[in-house]
């Protein structure tokens, strides 16, 4: 059987809610803050809907909602201020995720990475990723393609930077619907990390809080709206992705595609 690094060249990897930010928790607080002040009142379930796509075009998709799209200009440059303060509060890895990208340097399969985030703002996020362990070989923002989320551009660019195909040799992991749709649409497998990330929407503190029967209820919506939107694989956390990607690689291995 070839290696893995030949049969998964690569992975692209969602930050907020995925590597960083348990509970993409940043987002949330900064599109509640500005809308607020705005004189609009958006729920964190709300603003959860559109998470994964660039914040420019979730601010949008936020404020039609609320039948004020013609503020979105306005309203942009005060998001990204807010971000930055939110970003340096919520920069934490997840758990597990440096030795997931241990994991995956050792196999030399390369990790590339996707956002909703600009590239200034990555630069924080980075920064504070870096101080921590986690070095991915290349990013790609949403400023720097035509399309964010949920078109697979930031996937083709990472393919191009990091000289890896077939697209269905590639995996996505990240934790918003947006991004299975992005690894979908770009023709990758994907795997949905259900309890890191936006589809619970919890911190670590408040996942630990919750009692067992509402533990168990939001743990299996969290799961099942990963599933609803695509993903080939649910995992909890990246911390549970070396098994999936082993497995995605035989698979591979034995000529499948992502769509079977």
């Amino acid at each position: 059987m070839k290696k893995m690094s030949t049969l998964v060249p690569a992975v692209v990897l969602d930050w907020a809610g995925t590597m960083i930010d348990h509970g993409c928790l940043a987002p949330v607080v900064a599109l509640q803050t500005v809308l607020a002040r705005h004189g609009l009142s958006v729920s964190e379930a709300e603003a959860r809907v559109g998470m994964g796509m660039a914040k420019k075009d979730h601010l949008r998709a936020l404020l039609a909602a609320n039948g004020a799209d013609e503020a979105t200009d306005e309203l942009y440059p005060v998001l990204e201020r807010e971000l930055f303060l939110q970003l340096e509060q919520h920069a934490a890895l997840v758990a597990g995720a440096a030795e997931f990208a241990d994991w995956l340097q050792a196999r030399s399969v390369r990790i590339g990475t996707s956002t909703g985030y600009t590239a200034e703002m990555m630069r924080v996020v980075a920064g504070a990723a870096a101080r921590q362990g986690y070095v991915p070989d290349v990013m790609v923002t949403p400023d720097e393609v035509s399309a964010g989320r949920p078109a697979p551009l930031m996937i083709y660019a990472n393919a191009l930077r990091l000289g890896v195909w077939p697209l269905s040799s590639i995996v996505k992991i990240g934790d918003t619907s947006s991004d299975m749709a992005e690894g979908i649409n770009a023709g990758a497998w994907t795997i949905g990390v259900a309890l890191s990330g936006n589809a619970l929407g919890l911190s670590v503190a408040a996942t630990t809080a919750l009692k067992p029967a509402e533990r168990a209820e939001k743990f299996a919506a969290a799961r099942s709206a990963l599933r609803a939107a695509g993903a080939n694989y649910v995992v909890d956390s990246v911390a549970d992705c070396p098994p999936v990607i082993e497995e995605i690689a035989a698979r591979i291995a034995r000529g499948e595609r992502p769509a079977q």
